[in-house]
């Protein structure tokens, strides 16, 4: 076994499995959306069966990450914005509600969790670590489920929202996004301290639905990552090894 191999095997055998690791090359954009999935080329870049990498598949597609192309094979979904729109809307929707019971059961302790992880945004941000921004953003918002004692309702909004992810992700090469999203979390903690439900609720609301012409603006830039015509594959290296975001 070379020792590429190895250590990614390593890497899967120590907590992570074949679904993680398809999914986190997804909705990270590692992958390119609209590229081709080689499974034999996977088995052999991980040193596994193709069985389990089909299991993975077939679960990647009912969440609409994947998306089974007749006589071509399998490919990574476009950026389908519809259900981006619907992926917001259900999450502004939940996130309503949880805010209400976070404002009644919160702590000295959770304030300060919020405060350090708008302070760790910054400096994500200033290092224009984008995907350390977003990791970031998600705990800021994790932390109202987590004292409100709604982890079941995160994890299913995690489940849910890989075309919402890579949007999120995709805006933030626009460092006006990541300001305006700083800006709105040090919105949301003053509200909290001033337990002013009400607006908390609007804002929340406007924080994860009403961007603007974000979408847009997105489309027009990056054309070939939304939802349009399967393309034919074209001949290039392992798409496993390589990172879109940074292309």
């Amino acid at each position: 076994m070379s020792e590429k191999k190895e250590k990614k095997q390593t890497q899967l055998t120590a907590g992570d499995s074949i679904y993680t690791f398809i999914r986190k090359k997804i909705i990270e954009l590692q992958i390119k959306p609209g590229e081709f999935i080689n499974v034999n080329e996977l088995s052999e870049y991980l040193n596994v069966s193709r069985s389990p990498i089909r299991d993975a598949l077939i679960q990647l597609e009912k969440e609409g990450l994947v998306t089974s192309a007749p006589k071509k094979g399998t490919i990574i979904s476009k950026i389908n914005v519809q259900r981006v729109k619907d992926e917001r809307f259900m999450r502004a929707c939940i996130e309503e509600k949880i805010a209400g019971e976070f404002i009644k059961v919160y702590t000295e302790k959770h304030i300060i969790q919020l405060k350090n992880l708008i302070e760790l945004q910054k400096k994500a941000a200033k290092a224009s670590d984008l995907r350390e921004f977003l990791r970031l953003d998600d705990e800021f918002h994790a932390v109202f489920y987590e004292a409100a004692d709604r982890i079941f309702c995160l994890e299913a909004i995690k489940n849910m929202s890989g075309h919402y992810y890579r949007i999120r992700l995709l805006s933030l090469s626009d460092p006006d996004i990541a300001k305006q999203t700083l800006d709105q979390h040090e919105e949301i903690l003053n509200l909290i301290l001033a337990k002013d439900y009400e607006s908390i609720s609007k804002l929340l609301f406007s924080h994860i639905c009403e961007k603007g012409d974000e979408v847009n603006r997105l489309m027009a830039r990056y054309p070939d990552l939304f939802t349009g015509i399967i393309e034919v594959p074209k001949e290039k290296g392992n798409i496993w090894e390589l990172d879109f975001l940074k292309l």
